[in-house]
């Protein structure tokens, strides 16, 4: 489960939950609109990686920037985000890797210059421990399929 922590088995559990605990904070933060509090789950440096084929989103760096792009972007659609149990490794104390299987629903108004998506991948993060909370450095998507829809 780790590479170089000295945490006992017992903080490795609680970590695992903490860093589940803000993935599923992520998920409802977007699909709720509540912008001010997603900024809580990302580091201050955080980078936000989503860039695929067609994707209109650059690689984010910031907490502000990730969260005012989401934001500009998703706030007129309705989104439903689902991620899964994901494996976690711990790098250190305070660092840990996780992948997370997901799906997500993005459905844009109509007139809205952006296609509404059903999509299905894998998240790729590094998680921080900051201040006694667990939260994302980096994430990146990965795709395994993205269905468009008008």
């Amino acid at each position: 489960m780790s590479l170089t922590t000295t945490m006992t088995e017992l903080e490795q559990l609680l970590a695992l939950e903490q860093i589940r605990n803000t993935k599923a904070r992520y998920c409802r933060y977007i699909d709720t609109k509540a912008w001010d509090e997603l900024g809580e789950v990302f580091a201050p440096d955080a980078v936000a990686d989503f860039s695929t084929e067609g994707n209109p989103i650059p690689v984010l760096t910031g907490r502000d920037t990730i969260v005012q792009v989401f934001r500009d972007l998703v706030d007129p659609a309705v989104t439903v985000h689902h991620v899964h149990s994901g494996e976690v490794e711990f790098v250190s104390d305070t660092e840990a890797k996780v992948i997370s299987p997901m799906e997500d629903w993005v459905t844009f108004p109509e007139g809205n210059e952006n296609k509404s998506f059903h999509g299905f991948g894998h998240y790729h993060e590094t998680f921080v421990k900051m201040d006694g909370q667990w939260c994302i450095q980096h994430t990146s998507l990965k795709r395994l399929r993205l269905d468009l829809f008008e």
